[in-house]
């Protein structure tokens, strides 16, 4: 399928869960190199959508596209950094040594880059504590980390901020506002509350009654 200038297409999609229907007709797009968010209530479908365009959720009918090419069942997106959910990582391991598993599976990622996507996020790559002496924010950052570490072009990041202190928010912002401007990363992010991320995304949509409404950024 030839790419287009959005990174992000989703087209005619239905999805219900028994009687909770989500969506009847949604229709989205996001551009390459944009930054944008959707907001909502629980329970309103932003999870939901993001694992559509993960792969990991079927529509019931619709398209997604992502990169140019059609996801379907068995079919994920290449090139992209996710935070879905929380993390699961092994507890009894170190951060790097969390990271360097996951990176084995695809072999793009060397030690000396795993190190300096740690400090990248604020962790320090030599440090021996394991993960489940982390604290929420650090969690956190290892997760970004994660996500950040094979040089994705689109990152999905499922409330990136919730749970966690103010000053690893303003981090965060300030990592993703560079990766988006200087690096031209597209993101797509979800969260509870506007104020998380105005300033950072040039689009905000809410996400009501099956539908998204943009609204000021």
């Amino acid at each position: 399928m030839e790419k287009s200038g959005n990174m992000v297409e989703l087209n005619h999609i239905k999805k219900a869960y028994k009687s909770n229907v989500l969506f009847t007709d949604l229709n989205f797009k996001v551009q390459r190199g944009e930054s944008c968010a959707i907001v909502g209530v629980n329970g309103a479908g932003k999870s939901v959508l993001l694992k559509m365009i993960c792969g990991l959720v079927l529509p019931d009918d619709g398209e997604v596209i992502v990169d140019g090419e059609r996801i379907e069942k068995g079919r994920f997106p290449r090139n992209i950094g996710v935070i879905l959910d929380n993390a699961g990582f092994l507890p009894n391991e170190t951060g790097l040594k969390n990271l360097s598993i996951i990176a084995g599976i695809l072999k793009k990622v060397t030690k000396d880059e795993l190190d300096g996507v740690m400090r990248l996020v604020g962790l320090d790559p030599a440090s021996r504590v394991k993960v489940a002496k982390y604290s929420l924010g650090m969690k956190q950052r290892l997760a970004i980390a994660q996500a950040l570490m094979e040089k994705p072009s689109l990152l999905i990041l499922d409330e990136p901020f919730n749970a966690i202190d103010s000053d690893t928010v303003e981090d965060f912002r300030k990592l993703l506002g560079r990766l988006n401007t200087q690096e031209g990363v597209t993101i797509l992010m979800t969260s509870h509350h506007t104020e998380d991320i105005c300033g950072l995304c040039g689009s905000i949509y809410r996400i009501e009654s099956g539908d998204l409404r943009k609204i000021e950024a």
